[in-house]
């Protein structure tokens, strides 16, 4: 630990540059940029091969996607098609048509080629986005009209709630920037999934590690998008830059807010300081935060220099956070603990809800239930919290035949005749100080449960992977969902397991697999709420997850910026929205 004297050099030295920061940065409003605090950076912004929230919310200003979300009314948006699809009585055939005023950066207009190129580089086994390809399964082919280059069909496997809602969440990208040989245009949709035909292939093979290469994951020179923005600096552990187009088609359209681009600049400023961050938005150094620690800003918002210059806001979200247990271990590196739903279910009896809940979140947070947010109507009002309590804990913990039995203070099982200690490890990320705040709360409360918990801060990157690799005993993040439909796949899925997706836990079996099938497949909305239901009910009763708590979204805006909106759907602020005061 440090000590006081170095502390103390710290903090002057933090002052000290803070000051320099408030001189020099005097005049940034003068040239229109936002300045945005972000905790962590995107793992990459490759156009496909990318999963954090900072990429999706990054890609709403520098890439387009066929649909939007409307966040004032919840409904879909045509953005890049002229209009909703026509939808053929089978519920299996999708036809758009992309705006005629569309085009690239470099002034080639958007066609259905670069839809049906997207579709194939997502679809094709040999692009490294693994955690999403479950997303595109439904999705058949793309057939382009052969009489309009801007009109084609979406030909899908099965009719799904989500076949147009899907289209909201993948960036449409260039075939001629990204493929500028247009091999895949050479195969047909169903080629680049067979493994086989892929392996006869090697110009599929070339255009893949190329595509794959670090230089598309963030080098800005070969970034490319749709969008009005464009990423223009990425100094990696500092910030993000986002410069608006000079002569992008959207100049001129205003109507929707995916047009919209106010700031010429936007700036991503990494800071993960809780104390440094609040000391740069009290000097005016920063515009905007949706993601501050609650702590930070519950001081500003009862300080009144403060208020007088920001607007600070709560607002409900879809998000919430959980603790992940690993039910399907090595058995080497990670004991087999959570094998045993009794064990699950004591683990979630062991976590001190209310307490985080005032200690962490001031109380601004409502419990989860279910892998749905209570603000939903998909929410199964049925299903109860698990309440915090040792004693049961211990009980189900007994019934499973853990004990103290050499008197060492941890319980302990033999399992394969081997005498097993019941203590594991915790992964979380340590960008922000309310995880470790969390997991510290959780240990003291399991060792008096005679278990002993070690605390495993990683960063970002590390701790997806270890997350997706299925090298933890226990991981603790955040989901943000949204209002659309749920799919269960990408989550909760055995394939999802299997393929290191994003079912961490190994969740799942053939019941589970065909009741998300038919959530999918159901296109009644009655019918799908009820089997939706359903499913959270098997969670519920299967607990791969202990859910924690919702998420309050922190809003703070400077005043300098106008035109402000927030929203229950993510990202809270659309930063391409904020008007400079004059």
């Amino acid at each position: 630990m440090s000590s006081f004297k170095t502390m103390n050099f710290i903090k002057y030295s933090l002052l000290l540059i803070i000051t320099a920061l408030v001189v020099n940065g005097c005049k940034k409003h003068q040239n229109n940029t936002l300045v945005v605090h972000i905790l962590h950076e995107p793992e990459d912004l490759h156009p496909t091969n990318g999963t954090s929230a900072l990429r999706a919310e990054i890609n709403l200003y520098t890439q387009l996607s066929l649909l939007k979300i409307d966040y004032n009314t919840s409904e879909l948006l045509p953005c890049m098609a002229k209009a909703l699809p026509i939808v053929s009585e089978d519920g299996l055939n999708y036809t758009y048509e992309i705006k005629d005023e569309l085009y690239w950066d470099d002034k080639t207009p958007v066609t259905a080629a670069d839809v049906a190129f997207t579709t194939k580089a997502n679809k094709c086994l040999l692009t490294n986005n693994p955690a999403l390809k479950q997303n595109w399964d439904n999705v058949k082919d793309i057939v382009i009209d052969a009489k309009n280059s801007k009109k084609f069909t979406v030909e899908m496997n099965h009719p799904n709630a989500l076949n147009t809602w899907f289209w909201t969440d993948f960036p449409i990208i260039e075939e001629a920037f990204f493929d500028k040989h247009k091999t895949l245009s050479t195969c047909t949709t169903a080629q680049l999934i067979d493994s086989t035909f892929l392996k006869k292939n090697k110009a599929v093979k070339i255009w893949a590690d190329e595509f794959n290469s670090p230089k598309y994951y963030n080098n800005p020179e070969f970034m490319n998008g749709g969008g009005p923005y464009k990423v223009t600096k990425w100094d990696k552990g500092v910030s993000i830059t986002l410069e608006k187009k000079k002569d992008h088609w959207t100049k001129n359209c205003e109507e929707h807010w995916f047009c919209k681009a106010y700031a010429d600049k936007i700036i991503l400023k990494l800071n993960t300081n809780n104390a440094s961050t609040l000391l740069e938005f009290k000097n005016g150094l920063m515009d905007v935060s949706t993601n501050i620690d609650y702590a930070s800003f519950s001081e500003l918002e009862t300080d009144k220099t403060f208020t007088d210059k920001y607007i600070t806001k709560l607002a409900d979200t879809y998000n919430y956070t959980y603790i992940a247990m690993n039910m399907k271990p090595d058995g080497k590196t990670h004991q087999p603990l959570f094998t045993d739903v009794l064990v699950r279910r004591a683990m979630a009896m062991l976590v001190p809800y209310d307490q985080i809940n005032k200690l962490v979140y001031g109380n601004h947070c409502k419990r989860m239930i279910s892998p749905i947010s209570p603000l939903k109507k998909e929410f199964n009002t049925n299903l109860k919290p698990i309440e915090y309590n040792i004693q049961q804990a211990q009980a189900l913990l007994k019934q499973a035949g853990w004990e103290d039995t050499d008197g060492d203070q941890i319980l302990d099982k033999v399992i394969d005749g081997e005498k097993v200690k019941f203590q594991f490890s915790i992964n979380f990320i340590n960008a922000q100080k309310q995880w470790e705040d969390i997991a510290k709360q959780i240990a003291e409360s399991m060792q008096k449960a005679n278990i002993f918990v070690q605390l495993n801060p990683m960063e970002f990157n590390g701790f997806v992977s270890a997350a997706m690799s299925h090298d933890f005993d226990m991981s603790m993040s955040a989901w943000q969902s949204s209002v659309q439909p749920e799919d269960f796949s990408q989550l909760w899925k055995t394939t999802s397991w299997s393929t290191n997706g994003f079912n961490f836990t190994g969740f799942g079996n053939t019941r589970s697999d065909a009741l998300i099938d038919s959530i999918n497949n159901c296109v009644q909305e009655s019918k799908r709420i009820e089997l939706t239901k359903q499913f959270q009910q098997l969670v519920y009763q299967e607990q791969p997850y202990i859910f924690l708590l919702t998420q309050a979204r922190r809003v703070v805006v400077s005043k300098k910026w106008t035109n402000l909106e927030i929203y229950t759907e993510y990202p809270g602020v659309l930063l391409n929205t904020l008007k400079l005061n004059d």
